[in-house]
């Protein structure tokens, strides 16, 4: 497997952010310089939507069910560190990508306090694509989302369900979105053809208003499940 222990240590670099016992400080998660850049172009990508005050929870607000955002869930959060904690004790970079990938836990947690609509597990996966595509001599303004596309590696994957499968690779298959562009709705408004749309048109039109990625991520999750 290639970069196996560069990529268990970008997985786990967000950890004290969910208050796990034992996390690194941030500034001693990511020694790989070439991974500081893609933390920092993932945060990037996603700090660009309906920045607050500084947020002492730990929950990521939503935008599908707004009613979450109002109830007190600092206690809930605190109670599912264990089962988040013991997710992140998997040792296998490629098992533990694809636990994160298949995670609905994680997605309950902001990535950014600053910005609480911002999502810890969408970062983490953005952050590995980007890794992956930098480590293979490509930069962002190589890189495509995909869906439904054969990838070099699931390194590669950040977003699944059980429809369509994102991609971030340097190359615009058939089945390309768009080019990757630093603003989400960039990207989603300069796709290929509809993948969401007709019955969904209004949902489509929501993520072309969407800048940050790991919230357009996170929306899209959630409304997934909301369908029956």
């Amino acid at each position: 497997m290639k970069y196996e222990a560069e990529m268990l240590a970008i997985l786990r670099h967000d950890l004290h952010k969910i208050r796990i016992t034992g996390a690194l400080k941030h500034r001693d998660a990511l020694h790989d310089e070439l991974a500081v850049r893609a933390d920092g172009t993932a945060a990037w990508m996603s700090r660009n939507f309906l920045r607050e005050k500084f947020q002492k929870k730990l929950y990521r607000k939503s935008l599908i069910f707004p009613m979450r955002n109002v109830t007190n869930t600092r206690t809930l959060a605190n109670l599912q560190r264990v089962e988040a904690a013991h997710l992140f004790q998997e040792s296998d970079p490629l098992k533990l990508h694809i636990a994160i990938l298949n995670s609905k836990l994680l997605n309950l947690y902001v990535e950014a306090r600053r910005f609480p609509y911002t999502s810890l597990k969408y970062h983490i996966l953005l952050t590995c694509a980007l890794y992956y595509n930098f480590k293979l001599g490509f930069e962002l303004k190589d890189l495509y989302l995909c869906e439904n596309y054969s990838s070099e590696s699931t390194f590669q994957v950040i977003y699944r369900d059980a429809s369509r499968e994102w991609a971030i690779l340097p190359q615009c298959p058939t089945k390309g979105l768009s080019k990757l562009y630093p603003k989400f709705y960039t990207t989603w408004e300069r796709r290929k053809y509809q993948s969401i749309g007709g019955e969904h048109q209004t949902f489509g039109e929501l993520l072309s208003t969407i800048g940050s990625w790991s919230v357009a991520l996170a929306t899209l999750e959630e409304f997934i499940a909301f369908l029956p």
